[in-house]
């Protein structure tokens, strides 16, 4: 036994020569221009970061609950290091109180800080870092403490448009996961940043980590509906807006992100009502005025719709989405695409390559037979597509507006590919009627009005090849079998179409009279009364129904050109 323990005190003695005798070997060796032998001493688990932390005088448990970062933990661990006497707080648990309060403010803006900061004198690496997160800035970790890389990335919130930060910031926090994977705050300001770089589906995947260790915290809720909304998730994104509205039914983030997810999913009745409860919270908030003035607008209730944008505009601000819905109103209620160009027109000089205005203008114009900033509606659809080859109303409006100027073999090269759109198609069927297939259109229109013979845009194009063909019998039935139970838009159509089969002008001009009876602001009647009384030389008729053409769209350049014209025959 004695022996046994001279062994071993022998064997330790010898060990501690070798640890003392390990540095002047490694010096030799360069001396003698050799390569040390790379030599390590292995430490207890965790004896490496006790040794390096600036918080190795705070209890395990207290830097565990801050590393964490959750509004609890951060409350806990300040009530942990509460003292009743101040002079009794160590520098350390002063920082680090500041520390919590700063993460609360900054991270959680839907939780408060109930405790007390006492006064630190003095600075330090993390007072620096607690200053420049409240002027916006990223302070570079000064170790490799998961607090010293934690702390910075509040800059996320402090400063959100502050992109510069960005990559130091997602090292950061690659670093403190990497250390703790769970840590709430961590997980939570990694999807905060993943949802401002576009990705979503790598954000929901921290916020979900971030979730099963807080599970009703309304932040990470927020957020998370936020990436649900983004990735096309609305219901996934509107259940949990029905947690936080559960919490607090007059939340105003929940309310607005609830009536944002309903307007992405296209529910505008949801989300004109959601808007409508903002509203009665914040009468002021212009996001949420343009959403109802829009819901109102679609429900054909334009008072209201203009005394929300008046509202709007009172505020100082003029959007994109302002400008927009605008120009909607006045081409849909107050029937000027004028005005509504003239509005284009103002937002086109404040975003003059936005693609969303370029299309609207394109419309306009194209309804008004007009130009916009010295722009047609071809040349704004043919810079959408520049941009978006595949944009359908774009290619819409180039296909009506080149069959509307003659150019039918362009336009047919170009419907030919979307017969599949119905929009599309009635155009098509009218450019093979100009280019004289005949067959084809009658083709097309009779196999889409056997499917939607209730449709009115299907009947119409029918009809109008069954007259353009000299259908006439045909014409006849089917314009006798739809007058009954049709509106005066409708009876407005088949009388205009009517007019073609009259056996002469008589029949014609009271065909065409019935029309503007159900409808007076009919163009096309309106048209061709002046076209027959300008045949018959009837100059003063054919001035009276053209000037009502020219009251109904002041900015057609066809028929002021006819004006014009017919003026000097009058004048002459």
């Amino acid at each position: 036994m004695n022996r046994k323990r001279a062994a071993n005190g022998f064997a330790k003695a010898a060990s501690f020569l070798c640890v003392l005798l390990l540095p002047l070997c490694a010096l030799n060796a360069a001396k003698k221009g050799e390569e040390p032998k790379a030599t390590s001493i292995p430490l207890p688990a965790g004896a490496r970061a006790k040794a390096r932390s600036v918080f190795s005088d705070i209890k395990p448990r207290i830097i565990d609950l801050i590393e964490d970062g959750s509004p609890r933990s951060l409350e806990v661990a300040a009530r942990l290091m509460h003292h009743s006497d101040v002079s009794a707080y160590t520098d350390n648990e002063k920082t680090l109180l500041q520390a919590c309060a700063l993460m609360m403010e900054f991270c959680w803006p839907s939780y408060q800080a109930n405790w007390n900061c006492p006064d630190i004198r003095g600075s330090n690496y993390y007072t620096n870092v607690m200053f420049s997160v409240r002027n916006g800035l990223y302070e570079a970790p000064a170790s490799d403490e998961l607090i010293a890389n934690l702390l910075p990335c509040l800059c996320l919130f402090s400063a959100p448009k502050n992109t510069a930060c960005y990559a130091s910031v997602a090292a950061s926090l690659e670093k403190v996961l990497g250390q703790k994977s769970a840590s709430v705050a961590a997980n939570y300001m990694m999807a905060a940043l993943l949802n401002r770089q576009g990705k979503n589906a790598k954000a929901l995947t921290h916020l979900r980590l971030a979730l099963e260790k807080d599970s009703s915290n309304k932040d990470i809720l927020a957020l998370q509906m936020k990436v649900c909304i983004a990735l096309g998730r609305y219901d996934e994104a509107l259940a949990t807006g029905d947690k936080l509205l559960a919490a607090d039914p007059q939340s105003l983030p929940a309310l607005e992100l609830c009536c944002d997810a309903y307007y992405a999913k296209g529910d505008m009745v949801r989300a004109g009502d959601l808007a409508a409860q903002i509203l009665m919270l914040d009468s002021r908030n212009g996001k949420y005025l343009l959403v109802r003035a829009e819901t109102a607008m679609d429900g054909g209730d334009y008072v209201k719709a203009s005394t929300l944008l008046d509202a709007y505009s009172r505020g100082g601000k003029s959007d994109k989405s302002f400008y927009l819905l605008r120009s909607r109103l006045q081409s849909e209620w107050n029937k000027s695409p004028a005005s509504a160009g003239e509005t284009l027109g103002q937002a086109l000089l404040k975003y003059p390559d936005d693609t969303e205005l370029m299309l609207a203008a394109a419309k306009v114009a194209s309804d008004g037979d007009m130009k916009l900033v010295g722009k047609t509606a071809l040349e704004f659809a043919r810079a959408v597509l520049k941009k978006d080859k595949s944009n359908k109303e774009a290619l819409r409006v180039c296909i009506a507006e080149l069959a509307k100027e003659g150019s039918y073999e362009e336009a047919y090269a170009l419907s030919s590919g979307f017969k599949g759109d119905v929009a599309v198609l009635h155009d098509h069927i009218a450019i093979c009627l100009g280019l004289g297939k005949n067959d084809e259109a009658r083709e097309l229109a009779l196999s889409f009005y056997n499917k939607n013979r209730s449709d009115p845009e299907a009947q119409k194009s029918y009809l109008k090849v069954l007259v353009a063909t000299g259908r006439k019998a045909e014409a006849e039935e089917m314009i006798a079998s739809l007058m009954d139970g049709a509106d005066t838009a409708l009876k407005s159509f088949l009388y205009y179409e009517k007019s073609f089969l009259g056996a002469n002008d008589k029949e014609a001009v009271a065909c065409l009279r019935s029309s503007l009876t159900q409808n007076p602001r009919n163009t096309d009647a309106l048209t061709r009364l002046y076209e027959i009384y300008y045949e018959k030389q009837d100059w003063k008729r054919a001035q009276y129904y053209l000037k009502q053409v020219v009251a109904l769209n002041p900015s057609n350049k066809k028929a002021l050109a006819m004006s014009k014209k017919l003026d000097k025959i009058i004048n002459n």
